[in-house]
């Protein structure tokens, strides 16, 4: 059964064909609009991702140019690492079930680059992660890279760089794709990109957490809402949204930070919280939310304030997670009412109670729309998360997860590469593999990571929704700690707790290499990663046949010569 339906905001008129399960040919079409989110014609929410998602035949196509732009997003210039000349990026949008081609050429001097599309699964096409060292080598300056994926999930997310420490310095943007929600709105106002901002390159700050003794991260100078801020100096402007009085507007939210934990609200409105990453939940009423590096949410916020006064959107940093930026009260965005005589100037709304803590969300609120419970292990797991000193190099400290050396693995020789020849997992100590190619297929893995240091740790499994089983501060005791099989919350980003642990599980459903790594700029570049080799030699040669594969080896002898750096 194919038929052809308008969207409204979304991405005008598609074609969509149910692919499995059969049954889905049999529905009567629903239409999705501001009173029936839920649907999304042949499909619905209540369609689970991981194994059902349309088939549209629709392709949206990109093309990327990286290289640097001097710009002020605060008023103060900087040299940035930016898409198209602009910070942020542009927005990848697409339907579900659309296909995704993003075309990025390297027009940067001294660096490889690539392109991370967070928390996309990727599902049998590991090659399009992005993620160097794992699935290819850095694109090198004058060379160009296309990547292709299938958008089999639908929500809000972003892509930045996974060169080094890029996208700290602008080089990220938004992605939406288009789909149903669990509860009713009006209006999209597309994504609000939060982040803490440096005047200095990054580059240039990075050796400060290598060489302290004790890794202390550099010291924030502000933080940007969509790329804007005001600064001390009077200098800059606020990003600004539009409220229609009485209607429900779609906010989604999204930390694109190199250190800072934020919580995020709207002064005198409450939110309603539908999704988490790309996982639609169980909506909750919130004043207030705390939004880790990574993470993404779906809010949805009534206008039911008076129209007569402007509104502070803000986002304030959790210095208790022992994160420092020089603008902490003062990172806003401005809500004014759609009006015949709009308000103008500053707000003097104030602000909800905006307790400095370094949490996660509780996962008590985060049940997913569509729950799963998690079988038996086959493989159990456990990394300790070290700051050791360092040895080899100039640097005083670096993290070590779990393995005897930390993650600094060369970029001209990725893991896929080296598998696919090979037949098998015989992977140098930098990379700090887990050999996973002998477990069968939709196996499930538990990985228990815990950390003594008094920091917290945003981490990311690509690749996968991961399931939270347990979380909590002190040590990990097997027989005091207590798994939640059935329904946890799962996403892509998590959150490990201050001198703590946190125990996770995934399917062994989704072969290729893909990185779990600290979302903090300073600890992945300080070694707080790990590779984890999934599915058989042979299904990972599968997944990118003849053509991915010579593309991967094309990039990666350009980079050869390129005569550019082979680790960092």
């Amino acid at each position: 059964m194919r038929f052809s339906f308008f969207f409204g905001t979304f991405l005008g008129w598609a074609t969509w064909t149910a692919a499995v399960p059969l049954e889905h040919t049999k529905r009567q079409s629903c239409a999705n609009g501001p009173t029936a989110r839920n649907c999304w014609g042949d499909f619905s929410i209540d369609d689970d991702m991981t194994n059902t998602w349309p088939d549209t035949g629709v392709t949206r196509s990109y093309s990327f140019d990286v290289g640097l732009a001097t710009l002020a997003p605060d008023g103060v210039e900087k040299v940035m690492m930016v898409v198209n000349g602009q910070y942020p990026g542009p927005t990848i949008e697409a339907n579900w079930g659309d296909s995704v081609q993003v075309e990025v050429c390297n027009n940067l001097f001294q660096n490889g680059t690539s392109i991370h599309f967070h928390g996309v699964r990727h599902l049998n096409t590991n090659h399009a992660d992005g993620a160097v060292s794992q699935t290819e080598c850095p694109i090198a300056p004058g060379d160009c890279h296309t990547y292709r994926f299938k958008a089999t999930q639908h929500g809000s997310s972003w892509y930045h760089s996974h060169y080094s420490l890029q996208y700290g310095d602008g080089l990220l943007g938004a992605i939406v794709i288009h789909g149903p929600t669990t509860a009713n709105w009006d209006i999209d106002l597309g994504p609000l990109l939060i982040t803490d901002h440096y005047h200095e390159s990054v580059f240039d700050l990075a050796d400060e957490p290598l060489t302290s003794l004790i890794g202390i991260p550099p010291v924030a100078v502000n933080g940007l809402m969509n790329g804007k801020n005001a600064y001390l100096t009077g200098t800059g402007s606020r990003a600004e949204f539009t409220f229609t009085p009485g209607k429900k507007h779609l906010l989604r939210l999204v930390n694109t930070g190199s250190e800072m934990i934020f919580r995020f609200a709207v002064d005198q409105h409450r939110m309603t919280v539908v999704a988490m990453d790309f996982i639609p939940i169980q909506p909750f009423e919130t004043d207030t939310l705390l939004i880790a590096i990574g993470q993404r949410y779906d809010v949805i916020i009534e206008a039911d304030q008076s129209p007569d006064v402007a509104y502070w959107a803000r986002g304030v940093p959790m210095t208790s997670c022992f994160a420092i930026n020089l603008m902490s009260t003062d990172i806003r965005a401005i809500v004014r009412y759609e009006s015949d005589t709009p308000v103008t100037g500053d707000p003097t709304s104030t602000s909800w109670l905006m307790l400095d803590t370094c949490a996660d969300e509780d996962l008590s609120n985060l049940v997913p729309h569509i729950t799963h419970s998690v079988g038996p292990s086959a493989l159990t797991q456990n990394f300790n998360a070290v700051l050791l000193p360092s040895q080899g190099d100039n640097y005083a400290v670096r993290w070590r997860v779990g393995g005897s050396e930390p993650y600094r693995p060369p970029k001209n020789n990725p893991v896929v590469k080296q598998v696919i020849d090979t037949a098998a997992v015989n992977l140098t100590a930098d990379f700090n593999p887990t050999d996973l190619t002998s477990l069968a297929p939709s196996s499930w893995v538990y990985l228990i990571v815990e950390s003594l240091a008094p920091l917290p740790h945003p981490l990311h499994l690509h690749g996968h929704d991961t399931y939270v089983l347990a979380r909590g501060t002190g040590p990990y005791v097997e027989l005091l700690t207590s798994l939640e099989l059935e329904s946890p919350p799962r996403r892509d980003t998590f959150n490990l707790p201050q001198s703590g642990y946190v125990v996770l599980a995934f399917q062994t459903d989704n072969p290729g290499s893909w990185l779990l790594h600290c979302h903090i700029q300073w600890h992945i570049h300080q070694g707080f990663a790990l590779t984890l080799v999934e599915g058989s030699p042979s299904s990972i040669q599968g997944v990118y046949g003849s053509g991915e594969d010579a593309e991967m080896r094309r990039v990666c002898q350009n980079w050869g010569s390129s005569g550019l750096e082979t680790t960092d």
